[in-house]
């Protein structure tokens, strides 16, 4: 099942979704899908910190 995320970067707000596969947690944001292991971390902060990077780099 999956859960949404929003995340505020400058004026604007970035909305995902995630869940979790195994102990992997599977982000998709903007059509695009990316993966990170979650080991002992909640998988919304896993989420919450994924996109922030995806965010900033796109804007870079």
């Amino acid at each position: 099942m999956w859960e949404s995320i929003h995340v505020a970067v400058g004026p604007s707000t970035h909305r995902g979704r995630y869940r979790l596969e195994g102990r992997r947690m599977v982000l998709e944001w903007r059509g695009r899908r990316t993966t990170e292991w979650c080991g002992i971390l909640k998988p919304e902060i896993v989420a919450e910190s994924r996109l922030r990077q995806l965010v900033t780099r796109q804007a870079a």
